[in-house]
């Protein structure tokens, strides 16, 4: 079992003290999946466990399972529910939750763990209600979000109703008291927030663990990474470029003749690695905004292709972005603007254009949605945060489509890197295709 830091070790035991009926409430980054999963292994009297967490999570947690526990996991998906025999872990997204809830009654859960659980924060939506509808049949209710009080105290509501109905019955007085209810000439207006110290100290008191990165900061390592496997769209796309590939590669080793250089590799290889970036993106655009919603903090996004840097932009239209397009004046005026400037959240770079001399240590979050052939570039990109004048724990995602070529890839990135790590800006490193080599020489054993 993964050895837990102190404070860690603390939030299991307040799990355990609130009778796994708990808002866990940690910061981003502070390992709330692992305090669920060993309270989980403590008590196995709370199995089986229902996950339920948004579709780009489904193979996070199936994977942190996995490198945690020796529990099983399964996944489920689609909109067709089958009656299954739940083992130790089921993990489900909200999207389909609401489908599957007439056989998820019959399963007999024992605990139920809502990731992300603002995803339930509407009375109305379908997954809120399926989510009601189970909680109130299992026992011990997990609620992890980052942002248990937002400006919005109205969109914890029914979250706390499932967790401790008693404290909170009825939304009307919660309303009048935490939102700053108030008619309006086209009726009540919920939206607002008010007695927040209260609301936090009965929160605290009834159900709520809450830890942030400054609190624990001493316990963090400096720099931490985290490889996220995300589901692609369009997966028979993808499968058949790679059989192309293949057979590509095949009559290439048969016909010895006939000997590509290492431009055309690198080109079909190349193809492959982008084709699986463009179907990740959906599940990319749900992970950032979760992490948007879930902290006030600023996020820097590293990407490798033009095209996945415009479909970035296109999506984040108050970002700034700093790639081989942008002059130098632009460059460090986009960089200016984000150190500086609390609207501007997201800085989007190209891996290598924006990997050196600059300075973005307004952040401690950065993501990798492409990966580069050089396991140095991304050294000297994650240090554009880790460098002087950082105060908090950085932490860096690696955001990796399932199934496809770059998963492979990361793994060979990543053992290189444990090496690298302590490169200094700008050094070249030796080597710099051996990463293109051995995936390519692990394409050609699936040929035998």
């Amino acid at each position: 079992m993964t050895k837990l830091y102190k404070y860690q070790k603390t939030g299991v035991k307040g799990i355990i003290h609130f009778d796994g009926r708990v808002l866990l409430a940690d910061e981003m980054g502070l390992g709330k999946t692992l305090e669920a999963l060993t309270y989980l292994r403590l008590r196995p009297q709370t199995l089986p466990a229902l996950v339920v967490c948004p579709a780009s999570a489904k193979y996070v947690w199936k994977g942190e399972t996995k490198k945690h526990t020796k529990f099983s996991g399964k996944i489920l998906s689609g909109r067709k529910p089958r009656r299954f025999k739940p083992k130790d872990i089921t993990i489900i997204n909200y999207d389909v939750l609401f489908h599957w809830k007439k056989v998820l009654l019959k399963c007999g859960f024992k605990t139920i763990i809502l990731d992300e659980c603002q995803y339930i924060k509407s009375w109305k939506a379908k997954r809120t209600k399926a989510a009601i509808s189970l909680g109130r049949k299992i026992p011990h209710i997990l609620a992890l979000s980052g942002t248990p009080i937002t400006n919005r105290p109205k969109e914890l509501y029914t979250t706390l109703h499932l967790i401790v109905p008693k404290q909170f019955q009825s939304f009307v007085p919660y309303a009048f008291r935490y939102c700053n209810r108030h008619m309006l000439p086209w009726g009540w207006d919920d939206t607002g927030a008010s007695h927040l110290d209260e609301l936090h100290k009965k929160l605290k008191k009834s159900c709520m663990i809450r830890r942030t990165k400054q609190q624990v900061l001493k316990e963090l390592p400096d720099k931490r990474r985290m490889v996220l496997p995300l589901p692609i769209t369009r997966p028979a796309e993808y499968a058949r470029a790679e059989n192309d590939f293949l057979g590509w590669l095949a009559k290439k080793s048969v016909d010895k003749a006939v000997k590509a250089d290492r431009a055309i590799e690198l080109v079909k290889l190349g193809y492959l690695k982008r084709l699986a970036a463009e179907l990740k993106m959906k599940s990319v655009f749900q992970y950032i905004d979760t992490l948007l919603d879930d902290t006030d903090e600023k996020i820097v996004v590293f990407a490798y292709h033009k095209s996945i840097i415009q479909k970035l932009k296109t999506k984040y239209t108050k970002s700034v972005v700093v790639d081989g397009s942008v002059s130098m004046k632009q460059r460090r005026d986009n960089v200016k603007k984000f150190q500086q400037d609390k609207k501007t959240r997201i800085f989007i770079g190209q891996i290598i254009a924006a990997g050196t001399a600059i300075t973005l240590t307004a952040a401690s979050t950065a993501i990798f949605v492409e990966l580069d052939w050089v396991p140095g570039n991304h050294i000297q990109a994650e240090d554009r945060l880790h460098r002087i004048g950082q105060k908090n724990h950085v932490q860096i995602y690696y955001l990796i489509a399932k199934g496809t070529i770059e998963q492979k890839l990361c793994k060979i990135i990543q053992q290189k890197a444990a090496i690298i790590t302590n490169v200094l800006d700008g050094k070249k490193m030796k080597n710099e295709m051996n990463v293109f080599d051995q995936l390519m020489k692990w394409y050609e054993r699936k040929l035998t």
